[in-house]
Parts: C-alpha cells; structure tokens; sequence
C-alpha cells in the first residue's frame, strides 16, 4: 500500500519519546449511542506501519481513552497519553510508549466514553452529541479548517492530514423506536433499525468524512440525478435540510447541477464516485469530499471545493491557504489579475510550522490575492490551465505548497513563480545580507561565477535509481522512476537562504554547452527547500517520472539551477559563467574490441563577441587506454572552409543492410519499421541502419595525431551544427580496460573552452556483451 511519508512532519524528540510519524492503513470503528442512559461508547481499532524512522508512534483522538491493546496486548491508557507538540493550544499529539521499527505493521485498539471532543469549539457549526425528547440522537461530526484538532480525530483515532486510509464505521442507536437517519459521504449500508455500515475509501483523510445522525422526522430529503460533461458519470444528487427550512431543495438541486457541470468542464473529472451529498442546515459551509454541510450562498463555494479542497487536498494544515485562496479566486470568477507588489508587507499564509493545526484566517483574503497576482504574472488562462493539470495530475492526494511552487515553475518556466512564492506565500522579506547558492562545476570549482575549467561534468549533480540516499551517479534506468539529486552551497559570508529552488532538466541530445533560461526551463523537476545558512551546503533531490526518462540507449543531457529571492541566473549564460547553473553531459557506453560508436553532438555559438573561430578538441586523460576518434559532417564545406583534411564517410563498405520492416497505413502512408524508433539511441557499429540514417553521404575528419588534437571550425554567430564524434575501440583493446575522453569546443578569440562532453568506453568481454551494445547515458 502507497504511503505518504514523503509529507509527513519529521521525527521528533517530545517529553524524552521519539515520536515518530505512522502511515495508518485502516480504521475499524464502532459507535454505540444508547438512548436508554443518554451515553455513547466508541471502540476503534487502527492497524499502521511505522514510518522510516523507528521511535514511538503518533496519532491523536480527542477523547478519554479508556482502554487500550496494543498488537492484542492490553496497553495502559497513559501510556497513549497527549503530548505537546506544536506552541500554542490544541496541537499536542497522542504517543504510543512503545518503540516499534521502522516499516514494522501494528494494531491499536481503544474504548472511550463519547462525549463532545477536546477541541478548538469555535466556529458557527460546532460538533453536536445531544439528546431530545423521544428519546431523540442529534450527532454532528462538525469538522472545521479554521479550529484546531476539529478534524476526524474529534471522534476516531486518525493521523494528521497528510495521510490517507480507510475507515469502516458502524454506528448504531439502541433503547429508542425512534427512526433515524444518517447524512453522510460513506457508502452506506443498512444493518438493521438505527443500526448502519458505514464505508469511507482510502483516498480519505481526517479531513474528509462527513456524518450527521438525526432523527428522521427532523429532516427532509430530495433527490435528483445528473449526467457531468466530462467523466460522463451519472451522479444522484442528495439535498437535505432541517425541517421547518424555508430552502427550496428543488432550486438547489438545479443550481449544484449547474456547479458540478461548470466544474468538470474548467478543471477536471469529478472524483467522488456517483454521489454529491449537500446538507443546507441554516448557515455557514464546510467541504468534504463529494458533499458540505452549507448554507444557499455558500454551495457554489463548497461545491468547488470537492475538486480543490477534497479532490486535492492541502497535505498539512500549514498548506490550507491554498484551497480557500483558489476557491475564492474562483468564486470572483477566476478572470481578476493583480500584479504583485514586492513594495508591500509580506503575507505568511504557509508557515513552517509542521504540527499547525488549523488553516490560516488570512487564506480567504491574501489567498486570494496571491493567486490573482499569479494570474498577472503568469497570465489568466495559463494560470487556470495549470491549476487544472495540476489538479488532474494529484486528484484524490494530499498536495503541499511546495508542491505547488514546484509545479507553476516546471511548466510555466517563470523563475518570479519563486519570488511570489517567497514573500506572499512563506511571508520572507527580502534576504539581507543576500544569501550566495552555488553548485560545483568540477571538483575544484571555488565558486565564482566564471569558470576557466572543465564545466560538463559536475560532481554536484547525479542521477540514482531508487531513492535510497546514494551520492554516486548512476545512469538513469528507462521504464521506472529515477531521482535528480543536487548538492546546493552557500557561500560562506553570505546570508541565509530561508527558501530556494532547484530545478532539474534533461536534454534529449549531446550538446557542447547550453544556455539559461532557454535550455533549463520550463523543467521536468524542481524542489523547493528551506534555511541554508552561511557556509553550509544540502542535497536536494526531486523524483524524475518514469513517463518522462529517456528511452534506453539514449543520450541525454543532465542540467539544473538553483533560483531563490535576489539570487537568480543570469539570462543568457552559459553553464561557466555563473555559479548558479551546472550540466552534466557524461556518455557511457560498453563495446567490444574493433568496433566504434558516434554520439552526435550539438556545436552552437550564441554570443557575438565570440566571433566565428572555434575549434574542436580532444583531450584523452592519462588513465585511458588507446583509441581513435573523428568528426563526421554531412556538408564537406565545413571542413574545406577550415582547411581540413576528409574523406567520404563509407564505414560499411560491402555489408548489406537488413531491410526495414515497413508499415503501410489505410490512408496509404508508410511507416519505417521498427528500427526508426532507435534513433534517439547512441549510435554503434551494431547499429549500421541508424548511422546511414542519421550521417548519409557524410564527411569524416580524423583527429591529427601531431601537433595538438584540435580541428579548426568556422561557425558565425547564432548557428549551430551537429556533428558526430565517432570513437573507435582498437582491435587490440583487452577487456577491463576504459577509454576516457574529453571533447571540447574553444573559442579561437578568446582562448576559452565554451563547450565540453565527456565520454566513457568500457571494453567488454564478447560473452558479456548482448548483440547491440549495451549503451548507457550520462
């Protein structure tokens, strides 16, 4: 089962306990009410895993525990007692006094005597355990975002919100004849008189169940049907009130059809299986997923909330400015920008703040404001469009700020995503004295701006596999998911960076240099991070999605830069100069003995004031074993303008291609077999179909064994080339041994290396190397 743990607060030491965070998987729950003593008994039983981190597990309920077993062994009740967490009321967290390891499955079962929770009891909807004449039950979850600990754990045993789990509640009323009803978001199935199975899925969190139980004759019901735009989902719509309500059911059953449909139609499919479940009880609104206890002028609100609020649901409760911000925004028609203004008072609306308890009171006004002014800045449609990516992308999951920010930024590609974030979304001034973040182009690398050396392979940017923690490279594997990793510094002497961001891009092609913003940004991956101080430095890393790895074989270019308030890239720099900005263009490939590859390359100049004379290098590093490497080029003008020596490229002479395998489409149109799909593939002698592809009636220039391994080239101002370098394995090459390469473009004007790939040949062994080499980037 999928865990949360990526969203959850870190461990921490309370009262001498390491309390760690679980991941609850179920909660098996049942409410007794009897109408003979006016009492109610609650008996929960909570089955977990215990995060990463071993320690004594947290959840909270807010009642009086009074009986308690732990993996079926009685338990004391105070050993599950609270404990203070957060600095201010309500934020204290129950812990288990029993150290359990990490990833390990447990049971928790408590009894408690029901009666109204400890908990913030503010608001105009209050929980409701009471009694009247009949005898008569009126219970009310009552759950609230502006109250603290007004969540499910009022009533049941829950984590805080970042988790999601199932709970399956029976709820039953004895010692009355009196029939009742339930208003609920569960799935519902009758027992018996008073007596109901109630089932809440595992996309659920505290945040999202609804359950009333009244009794009958003190409520109306109407119900409806509606077939939505865009899920095609037949739904039955619920109306319920009090009765005695003058709210016409009828009317607010056409408006929510109209609300559920202009929904779907800007921002998605509706989530919430076949139901919409609306109580309209007098005033005021609460959203859950896929119903809300509201008031006539408040259903558009609350409506809109099933898809932002409950369909994404905020990840902490220091994330719940985002949903009333956009439901607002939405409520004001979604079509109002505001440009920012950085010469106002910052807005905190998402603290740092793991164990807050409730949604900021300014989340309705500055939330709203916030994502006007990222209507500005990013413009209306595309601010709505993303919302609704965003919101398709993560429905039915819990969804930080930082999320957020990461996502606006990778699409939009706007680095002032990151300056709005900063000041009206965390609530940061301006950093003084201004903080100085970094990254490595080379082992050496001091950290200026300008860099005279090797800058295509940094050591604080790699690649792994799992997400396990590693700091060596590894070559991404396609098909599964991979994770950029960063290594951010900050200069000694400089300011504290509180928030930042890297960004993290691949190119699908070998090139000799790239240039911000043009080639980082839009981005696949970013990651937000906080509090570098002076001097210090932190690896960052972000997941790369399987949907998004290159297919194997393929060469791809690694790039990321780091963005925070007054420390932003340069545009129009490259990798060398500014400290901001790394790449990583490393190939690796494994061949055998007498045989070569040819990894196409971008050579581009983009600045004027470099002029038009560059040449091509090549530097063999003193560990590498022998080889011989070439440039190829389809036009011969490019070598004959610089004088340089080559010939026709034959490198199959006399071996017949194997025919591709074609395939013909109804409206007449070929398609090339299945070979064609390997062009983005390093290209090898196993590959002769791909090379006549790519380098038809080409030119080959050998590198000069005298003299320097330089070739001249002319190449104006903003043009670029692709030329193939082709590295041939000599035939006597003994397996186990490694060519290494550096292959530079230098400007002839100023002396500068302005481009650079490194390459990597493992010799193999015949027996240990498939047909088709086995090709690996970076």
């Amino acid at each position: 089962m999928a865990t949360n743990f990526h969203l959850a607060p870190p461990p921490k030491t309370v009262d001498g306990l390491a309390a760690a965070p679980i991941d609850i998987q179920t909660v098996d729950a049942a409410l007794v009410f009897d109408a003979a003593t006016f009492t109610a008994t609650g008996d929960a039983t909570m089955t977990y895993t215990v995060g990463p981190s071993s320690g004594n597990p947290i959840f909270d309920l807010r009642q009086d525990i009074t009986s308690a077993w732990l993996d079926g062994d009685p338990l004391p009740a105070a050993q599950l007692a609270h404990h203070a967490f957060g600095a201010s009321s309500f934020t204290d967290l129950r812990v288990i006094e029993s150290v359990q390891a990490a990833g390990s499955v447990h049971t928790l079962r408590v009894q408690y005597v029901l009666s109204i929770p400890d908990a913030q009891l503010g608001g105009s909807y209050l929980p409701a355990l009471d009694w009247s004449a009949g005898p008569r039950l009126r219970f009310v979850f009552g759950l609230s975002d502006l109250n603290k600990a007004r969540y499910a754990e009022a009533w049941l045993p829950c984590n805080l919100i970042f988790d999601q789990f199932a709970i399956t509640l029976e709820v039953q009323i004895v010692n009355t004849l009196v029939a009742h009803s339930v208003i609920t978001n569960g799935a519902v199935t009758p027992l018996g008189a008073n007596h109901w199975r109630i089932e809440f899925p595992a996309r659920f969190t505290a945040l999202s169940p609804l359950l009333e139980v009244r009794a009958s004759d003190s409520l109306e019901l109407q119900t409806d049907t509606t077939t939505l735009p865009i899920s095609g989902k037949t739904i039955t719509l619920e109306a319920w009130k009090p009765v005695g309500s003058g709210v016409g059911l009828a009317g607010q059953l056409n408006t929510l059809k109209i609300h559920l449909a202009d929904n779907e139609n800007d921002y998605g499919p509706y989530l919430h299986g076949n139901r919409f479940t609306a109580f309209f009880n007098g005033g005021g609104g609460m959203e859950y997923e896929g119903a809300t206890t509201t008031s006539t002028s408040a259903l558009r609100h609350e409506t809109f909330h099933s898809w932002y609020a409950r369909g994404i649901k905020p990840a902490s409760q220091a994330d719940g400015w985002w949903d009333e911000g956009f439901t607002t925004f939405h409520d004001d028609g979604a079509d109002d920008s505001q440009p920012f203004d950085f010469a106002v008072a910052p807005a905190l609306l998402c603290s740092r703040d793991p164990w807050q308890r409730n949604t900021p009171g300014n989340s309705y006004s500055d939330g709203a404001r916030f994502w006007k002014g990222m209507a500005a800045l990013l413009g209306v449609g595309q601010l709505n469009a993303l919302m609704k990516e965003l919101y398709v992308a993560h429905q039915g999951n819990p969804v930080s700020t930082a999320m957020i920010e990461e996502f606006l930024l990778c699409k939009s590609g706007n680095v002032q995503v990151v300056d709005a974030f900063h000041r009206f979304v965390y609530g940061l001034a301006n950093p003084s004295p201004e903080p100085d973040l970094w990254l490595r182009d080379a082992p050496a690398d001091p950290g200026a701006d300008t860099w005279d050396g090797k800058f295509w392979n940094s050591p604080d940017l790699w690649i792994r596999n799992a997400d396990d923690g590693g700091t060596t490279h590894q070559s991404p594997e396609y098909g599964q998911d991979n994770w950029f990793h960063a290594r951010v510094r900050n200069k000694a002497g400089a300011g504290a960076a509180r928030h930042f961001v890297v960004t993290f891009h691949s190119k699908g092609f070998a090139g000799t240099q790239f240039q911000y913003p043009a080639d980082f940004l839009p981005c696949i991956a970013a990651r937000a991070a906080f509090d570098l101080a002076p001097g210090a430095s932190c690896v960052v890393k972000a997941r790369w999605p399987r949907a998004l790895t290159p297919p194997a074989g393929t060469h791809t270019c690694l790039l990321a830069s780091v963005i925070t308030r007054s420390d932003h890239p340069v545009a129009s720099r490259h990798v060398w100069e500014h400290n901001n900005l790394v790449q990583k263009n490393l190939t690796v490939v494994d061949l055998l003995p007498n045989t070569f590859m040819i990894l196409p390359i971008v050579v581009a100049n983009w600045q004027l004031h470099l002029k038009s004379a560059f040449a091509l290098e090549l530097i063999r590093l003193r560990e590498s074993a022998g080889f011989e490497a070439s440039v190829i080029h389809k036009a011969p003008e490019m070598f004959h303008a610089a004088s340089i020596p080559s010939k026709p490229f034959f490198p199959f002479d006399g071996r017949p291609e194997p025919p591709p395998e074609p395939v013909v489409l109804e409206c007449g149109a070929h398609l090339a077999g299945s070979r064609e799909t390997q062009r983005g593939s390093i290209l090898t002698s196993a590959t002769p179909d791909l090379i006549r592809q790519r380098f038809p009636q080409s030119f080959e220039a050998s590198f000069p064994n005298e003299g320097g391994e330089r070739l001249a080239l002319d190449l104006p101002p903003f043009n670029q080339i692709v030329v193939g370098l082709k590295i041939a394995v000599p035939r006597e090459a003994q397996p186990g041994q490694t060519i290494r390469l550096h292959f530079l473009q230098r400007s002839l004007v100023t002396e500068q290396i302005v481009g650079g790939v490194s390459v990597q040949i493992n010799v193999a062994k015949p027996g240990e190397l498939r047909q088709k080499p086995m090709e690996k980037t970076l």
